[in-house]
């Protein structure tokens, strides 16, 4: 019986603990195939690398584990796979597993999820997973929900244009009460500059700030994964307006018989 080519990337680097769990959980339903970044590319959102040569390099590491890391951002990672790496389309991508959550507002920083918006612009079924947490100690509830959700794409696929969002709450998986199909919530990080100077008395810059989530109803994702439920979010990159167009038709558009 031939086994589901399965692509697998992330933002975290090709070392990071969370692509390797996501690895093993993967060799037990298919074949999977590492193209990662070859560093951390976390919240480079949907950069590609236009002005620079991309090099690829064999990593390999305990296990069996075998992979390519790429000199570029989690974008090119896929379109590198697709277009000159692969000698085939692969049956399905998951982007992940990523420590910490990518819900709310944030998703549009996420290189996360711009890697599994890459797989669907490029017509591959693809999945963004990510754990709310930035420890990696616990991996069983997120490897789980990986097997459970492409098992779900492979046999049903999802809609043209469209791709699933999965974050899993961090906690014992006897714990997680279910999975709750989910809206992209208001969570956003409230950011702020701390402005510091260094031995030569030139001005720099680290971001901070914390997590704010006002939203109540299970119906958002951040909300969800908070109540311990994982979280499942469709989502697509056609980000159009539909319901301001004919009103910008009307105050804007200046035909002329």
């Amino acid at each position: 019986m031939t086994k589901h080519r399965i692509l697998i990337t992330n933002d975290d680097g090709i070392y990071a603990p969370g692509i390797y769990a996501l690895w093993e959980a993967m060799c037990s339903i298919g074949d999977p195939i590492v193209v990662a970044p070859e560093t951390e590319q976390s919240a480079v959102g949907h950069a590609i690398t236009i002005s620079d040569p991309l090099r690829v390099v064999s990593v390999q590491r305990s296990g069996g584990f075998k992979g390519l890391a790429v000199t570029g951002t989690p974008s090119d990672c896929v379109k590198i796979a697709i277009k000159s790496i692969l000698d085939k389309k692969p049956a399905i991508l998951i982007s992940g597993i990523n420590q910490g959550a990518n819900v709310g507002k944030n998703i549009i920083y996420s290189g996360t999820v711009s890697a599994a918006t890459e797989g669907t612009i490029l017509g591959i079924p693809s999945i963004a997973i990510s754990l709310e947490s930035y420890r990696s100690d616990d991996w069983r509830g997120a490897k789980k929900t990986a097997v459970d959700l492409a098992c779900y794409v492979l046999q049903y696929g999802v809609p043209k244009g469209t791709l699933l969002n999965v974050n899993v709450p961090y906690c014992d998986p006897n714990e997680i009460k279910g999975i709750k199909i989910t809206r992209q919530g208001n969570q956003y990080f409230k950011d702020a500059f701390d402005e510091r100077t260094d031995p030569r008395g030139r001005t720099y810059y680290w971001m901070k700030g914390k997590i704010i989530d006002e939203d109540e109803s299970l119906d958002f994702d951040g909300k969800a994964v908070a109540e311990k439920y994982v979280s499942v979010t469709p989502i697509h990159f056609n980000v159009t307006n539909e319901s301001y167009i004919e009103k910008l038709k009307n105050q804007l558009t200046d035909e002329r018989p």
